[in-house]
């Protein structure tokens, strides 16, 4: 296992994130022995935007009933559970970090949710056959991976002939420079790989991938946060809490995406690919 690895599961894996949930789930209304994914929403959806930005992605990325769908990056399976629900196809979900492997399994078991496999891989080392699958998924994840090239010939090479590959993630900005860390996926530069947009969809492009589409959501994102905010002011509880999972550290690292966001440093976009 690479340093980096090592790095990215201490910084995901905090350890009691099953009890967190349920709790937080409880104290929502929720029986947390008999869950829905709906239940989950406000606490699994790892990411910026929360559940608008996860069906905002389902809505563009093109998956069908009947697909099988690679997850990658999974997490505690929140876009999972969500792609099975609404579409009622087959999920194999993958992540790096023990845990997040774990709860994922559970809290799905909990959901009812028969057609989701997680398994625990390397995204730049899937343990698939050529051409598994219909699409690949990935939301909130390529920061991590310093190796695109690597990253989009392994997306590539498990697509059937004709799959699609969505990816929503955080790019570099055009002021360029350091981030204000730590931020939600990395305490410092040691496990933050961003790259524009432009240079991840060349990465795609030389694995030989075609892009459908490609959406600047920087814009869309900061709406969502203005909301959010504006919710909770109002004394509402939040419809996006990644805090549950993550620990009391994210309150920094949401202001510190917040910050790099608005001096340019960071953008959001969503990239569809065929092959």
């Amino acid at each position: 296992m690479t340093s980096v690895e090592t790095i990215v599961q201490g910084h995901y894996g905090s350890g009691g994130v099953l009890d967190r949930i349920l709790a937080a789930a409880q104290q929502a209304g929720a029986d947390p022995e008999r869950l829905t994914p709906e239940d989950l929403y406000r606490f699994d959806q790892l990411h910026a935007g929360g559940a608008a930005a996860t069906k905002n992605h389902l809505e563009k990325s093109g998956i069908r009933p009947g697909m099988h769908v690679l997850d990658l990056g999974c997490g505690i399976g929140g876009s999972s559970r969500y792609i099975a629900a609404h579409v009622g196809c087959r999920v194999t979900a993958v992540d790096l970090t023990p845990e997040f492997v774990a709860v994922a399994r559970e809290l799905t078991r909990r959901c009812g949710l028969a057609n989701i496999e997680f398994r625990e891989a390397n995204a730049l080392a899937l343990p698939f056959a050529d051409a598994t699958f219909d699409h690949v998924w990935s939301h909130a994840v390529t920061m991590n991976i310093a190796d695109k090239t690597g990253f989009a010939a392994e997306v590539a090479r498990v697509l059937k002939p004709g799959g699609r590959f969505s990816c929503a993630e955080a790019g570099q900005g055009p002021a360029g420079g350091a981030l204000s860390y730590p931020v939600a996926w990395a305490q410092n530069a040691s496990s933050s790989f961003l790259v524009t947009p432009a240079a991840m969809r060349a990465a795609l492009e030389a694995a030989g991938l075609r892009i459908v589409e490609q959406i600047d959501l920087t814009e869309t994102n900061r709406a969502m946060a203005r909301q959010e905010r504006e919710r909770v002011e109002r004394g509402e509880p939040p419809s996006n809490n990644p805090g549950v999972v993550m620990g009391e550290a994210f309150a920094e690292r949401s202001r510190n995406a917040a910050k790099n966001a608005a001096e340019n440093r960071t953008v959001e976009h969503l990239i569809v690919a065929q092959r």
